[in-house]
């Protein structure tokens, strides 16, 4: 289901979602504590604590702890960003580095260089939009043209080894760093939050939105409470957003992989 939900914001507008977000935990916010007030804490009427110390402690205190989770997951999704947007830049110039040792071999290196582009394609088209999309998994097109590529660059290393010595281990570095950028865009495209995480800040903002109408809720207090929750859906907002470096709007485009053999064409 949270998949389900997950690819469907995809196609939704980042400023909608945000929108969306803020009014429906603003609005959600102010009607749970509502009905909490109107069905529980009205029938406590006698049992409350005149003070109200305890309450407002209790409800300080779950505000605060979810303040705290929801920074560290917003800290933690814009580190796994920035790793990605790092991990992008990184294979792109692994594959440029890869298409100029292939044209300097000259007639012999063509096929590999096709290969090489055959594999940028494959990327593009077929494996970004699967590192969008939950669950998220590598494109077995571009698992073959890797694979290719592998027995390009072996056929080819006999070869150059006689001219330049050092050229068939640069081969060979420079495809293997390919594959392991390959690897780090598909850890940095999985969700590393598990659902029950988000399953447990939702029960502490029910939480929070019940201890919220403990006391009747006028006008004043509503609106206190619908700003309150609408700061928090803004940032829930911004952890769907950037949760998959690959999906939406604000994403990490393939532009600069596919500019990695562009310059030769």
């Amino acid at each position: 289901m949270i998949d389900f939900l997950y690819n469907i914001s995809l196609q939704v507008p980042d400023l909608l979602i945000m929108v969306g977000c803020a009014i429906l935990f603003g609005a959600g916010g102010v009607l749970i504590a509502r009905l909490a007030h109107w069905l529980w804490w009205t029938r406590m009427a006698g049992d409350r604590d005149p003070s109200r110390d305890a309450g407002d402690g209790v409800h300080s205190s779950i505000l605060a702890l979810i303040a705290f989770l929801m920074a560290l997951i917003t800290t933690n999704e814009l580190a796994s960003f920035g790793n990605a947007d790092r991990q992008i830049t990184q294979e792109a110039l692994s594959i440029t580095r890869l298409d100029r040792e292939l044209a300097s071999i000259g007639a012999d290196g063509a096929q590999g260089q096709k290969l090489l582009r055959s594999y940028v394609g494959s990327v593009a088209q077929d494996e970004w939009p699967r590192l969008a999309q939950r669950p998220q998994s590598l494109s077995p097109v571009s698992e073959r043209y890797l694979e290719a590529l592998w027995s390009e660059v072996r056929r080819l290393q006999p070869i150059v080894r006689s001219v330049n010595p050092n050229l068939g281990g640069d081969l060979s570095n420079h495809l293997e760093k390919v594959e392991e950028s390959r690897v780090y865009r598909f850890s940095a495209s999985v969700n590393t939050i598990p659902d029950v995480v988000w399953l447990m800040i939702a029960l502490f903002i029910l939480s929070a939105c019940v201890l919220a109408g403990r006391h009747k809720m006028s006008r004043y207090a509503m609106q206190v409470l619908f700003i309150q929750m609408s700061a928090l859906g803004i940032i829930f907002a911004l952890d769907i957003i950037i949760d998959n470096p690959f999906g939406g709007d604000t994403s990490l485009g393939p532009k600069r992989t596919i500019a990695a053999v562009a310059r030769n064409v």
